[in-house]
């Protein structure tokens, strides 16, 4: 076994941060229960986009065929899992240290956190709409260029960076980074241009997301359970985690990728 077994004698106990991101993902992608109950382990998904333009018209003169909206749209099939986490250990192991189970769960259920949350970066990391920001960091105009892009649908913006990125926008933005009551979370910074900015670990190196809860979707087929057995010969016990969901970048109109300028 692998576990750490403390002999008897007295010690602080001190449960180490299991968690690779302190930033839960849960207010920024769209959770969906549509699939609780519904046969399949495969769905579709369209993953729409939309191109065209509008122009200053004067007399007798009209759009032209660039002009014209045109919506399209990828088709995606995606399987869904179970994700399970399991916990072994001896009676014996749980009497010499009574923090094994404690840390053992904590760990699984960490572990089942972070699996959640690398799956919610790798499918914003899929944005097709990909914008530069500069070598000294993102600023201001990276912001309102890219904030742009969304065009009167504005609200509900947020910015995700890696914490590496955070001394440089705090330098380059300045009084331009406000910090709002309102948005107070672990992992916030301040808000620029009206944007909350969150700080974590899980985002890419030299990347940013700037994107809306709409643009992940999480599909749950079955919420988190517990389950546990125990052989009663050698008095071994086990507990299972397990969950089984989907993790989709649904609308790639609402993220735009932010990549430092190689």
């Amino acid at each position: 076994m692998a576990h750490t077994i403390y002999e008897n004698f007295i010690l602080e106990n001190k449960i180490d941060n299991m968690i690779d991101t302190q930033l839960s993902v849960v207010p920024f992608f769209t959770a969906d229960n549509t699939l609780e109950g519904s046969a399949g382990m495969k769905i579709m998904k369209h993953r729409y986009k939309a191109t065209g333009s509008v122009r200053d018209v004067a007399m007798g003169e009209g759009n032209q065929a660039l002009d014209d909206v045109e919506v399209d749209f990828d088709e995606f099939e995606y399987e869904v899992k179970y994700v399970q986490g399991r916990f072994p250990y001896f009676d014996e192991q749980a009497m010499q240290d009574p923090m094994l189970v404690q840390t053992g769960v904590e760990k699984m259920s960490a572990n089942m956190v972070n699996e959640l949350t690398s799956k919610f970066y790798a499918e914003l990391d899929k944005a097709t709409n990909i914008m530069n920001y500069p070598t000294g960091g993102i600023d201001f105009n990276t912001i309102v260029d890219a904030t742009a892009e969304f065009g009167e649908d504005e609200d509900g913006l947020f910015l995700l960076i890696n914490p590496a990125q955070k001394a440089q926008i705090r330098k380059n933005l300045k009084d331009d980074l406000k910090y709002v009551e309102g948005f107070v979370r672990t992992g916030y910074i301040g808000t620029i241009n009206n944007v909350p900015v969150y700080t974590s670990k899980s985002v890419p190196a030299d990347t940013a997301f700037l994107a809306k809860k709409s643009a992940v979707t999480v599909f749950t087929k079955k919420g988190s359970e517990v389950a546990q057995e125990r052989d009663e010969n050698i008095r071994k016990n086990t507990i299972y985690g397990r969950k089984c969901h989907l993790v989709a970048l649904t609308d790639a109109s609402k993220v735009v990728k932010l990549a430092k300028t190689v």
